[in-house]
């Protein structure tokens, strides 16, 4: 049986986890970690085959947990599963030991073919996430940056200047009350802007509309 710990802070997501690895006779969970001091105990307890691990934790960046995975369990496999998808936090993660990088919209019962996957050596990548470190390493390889005209772009794809400054923070990973107050809006302003955002990108989460941004070249990289 694999032994699964989940760092997550999000109650939700995490009794999402939970959930899903629970149901599958393949897994048994030994740890759970909500905070740093949760995660860090979790790690050096040494118990799990696999981690997965949430990016965006209040007291402690995910970056730092991978490193501590990759140091203290060195036969263990670190998966990242995050909302954030673009190429900043997928290229440190994937330099500071995880195994694998998959978006939140992938916690259903498919998860645990990839947990088994990384436990056998493998890696697995969400589709969007695949697509960009393909092109992050082609921009490597031939130094070449494809230029795009921004304003042309957001035309096209009917972003106002306000929207795009919503959705360029949210990108960031700023919460919808730092995005009210960088831009001096309320946050039921924001929710309106990103109401918008997504039915003209066809998306639903920020991760997605992240995905979205990077594919017409509007993130800078």
């Amino acid at each position: 049986m694999i032994t699964v710990t989940i760092i997550e802070d999000d109650a939700t997501v995490l009794q999402r986890l939970i959930d899903v690895v629970s149901a599958s006779s393949a897994c048994q969970i030994v740890g759970i970690g909500r905070n740093r001091g949760e995660s860090v105990s979790a790690i050096l307890a040494n118990r799990a085959d696999i981690y997965l691990v949430d990016l965006g934790l209040p007291d402690v960046d995910g970056i730092d947990l991978l490193k501590l995975i990759s140091e203290k369990c060195p036969d263990a496999h670190s998966i990242v599963i995050s909302t954030f998808g673009d190429a900043k936090h997928v290229m440190r993660s994937l330099r500071s030991g995880a195994s694998g990088y998959l978006l939140k919209e992938e916690i259903q019962p498919s998860l645990i073919d990839k947990i088994i996957a990384t436990h056998n050596g493998h890696a697995p990548l969400s589709p969007a996430v695949s697509r960009l470190v393909l092109d992050k390493l082609d921009s490597l390889e031939t130094g070449v940056k494809p230029k795009v005209d921004k304003g042309q772009k957001l035309k096209e794809l009917g972003l106002g200047q306000r929207e795009w400054s919503v959705l360029n923070l949210l990108i960031e990973g700023l919460p919808i009350v730092d995005i009210g107050n960088r831009l001096s809006i309320s946050r039921f302003t924001v929710n309106q802007h990103l109401r918008s955002i997504y039915r003209k990108l066809n998306v639903n989460s920020r991760a997605m509309a992240t995905s979205v941004a990077r594919m017409h070249g509007l993130i800078d990289e």
